[in-house]
């Protein structure tokens, strides 16, 4: 399943941006105490997933550019993107049972007719894309069908600049200007920043050694992660190329021996002793 991205710094910075306390936010999302909010900020912790839609909401964000997902939604996806647990959806849908629709996001039983349309209605797609999205919870490859709430890449980067310019008319050369700036060099052109603005790839517009370091420029002007100007297999190389370079550092082994599969207990050890690391300098920072 492509999961939407959760990256608990992000929040942070967007709440604070926002001039928001977590307490407010916890309240916005019907949570008794900041706690929850404070544990998701940390990275000890991921909210629902039925729950970023709301965050958004909240903090004023698109959700494709706020919790940004590789690939297409499957019948979970569209459920919790619309918002809903479960147990919500199928009572709202009447249709059917939380049992059926459990068994149909786990790609055992599909859907009748009369479900399909209900949930389709009430996840706001159209029941061709439900059932494009119950094949893929079925483990099956189907074309890409977007609807209205995706976001094609001249949306989502057009999206990102008003966020990050909120109120203002800003031009290609102000755009890369502004990226420059960052950088400390004239790195970027205003014509990639209208490629971008066309619909054009990141990873396409962008080449060689100067792509990581325009990517860090724009992520650092449009308050963003500069992964989300990856493709997903880039991103997956990133990350595996990274680790490996901090098993070398280390002098450990990155996979288990003897057949076992998967990380060595070393290099899980390592991963451990750097997030409790991340999780106490985001501890320090306070609950603002």
């Amino acid at each position: 399943m492509p999961s939407r991205r959760f990256d608990g710094r992000r929040l942070r910075e967007v709440r604070r941006a926002a001039d928001m306390h977590q307490r407010v936010l916890a309240q916005g999302l019907g949570l008794g105490s900041h706690a929850p909010v404070a544990t998701w900020e940390s990275g000890r912790a991921f909210p629902p997933a039925e729950k970023l839609p709301k965050i958004a909401q909240l903090l004023g964000q698109d959700l494709d550019v706020l919790f940004p997902r590789d690939g297409d939604p499957d019948l979970v996806d569209l459920r919790c993107d619309a918002g809903y647990s479960q147990g919500a959806a199928a009572d709202a849908a009447r249709v059917l049972s939380r049992f059926l629709l459990g068994s149909a996001e786990r790609g055992v039983r599909r859907l009748d007719a009369d479900a399909v349309a209900m949930l389709a209605e009430l996840y706001g797609v159209t029941s061709e894309e439900l059932r494009a999205a119950e094949a893929r919870s079925f483990g099956e490859s189907v074309p890409s069908h977007r609807s209205a709430p995706g976001k094609t890449p001249t949306e989502g980067f057009e999206a990102l600049l008003r966020a990050a310019f909120p109120g203002a008319d800003v031009s290609d050369s102000d755009v890369a200007s502004a990226v420059n700036a960052k950088l400390g060099s004239d790195l970027v052109q205003p014509a990639q920043i209208a490629a971008l603005r066309a619909g054009m790839a990141a990873t396409d517009v962008f080449s060689g050694l100067a792509r990581r370091i325009a990517f860090e420029g724009l992520g650092a002007v449009l308050g963003v992660s500069p992964i989300v100007f990856e493709d997903g297999a880039s991103v997956e190389r990133r990350v595996l190329e990274d680790i490996r370079y901090l098993a070398e550092q280390r002098d450990i082994a990155l996979a288990a021996r003897g057949g076992e599969g998967g990380v060595s207990p070393a290099m899980l050890s390592v991963l451990n002793e750097l997030l409790a690391a991340e999780n106490a300098h985001e501890q320090d920072g306070g609950s603002r």
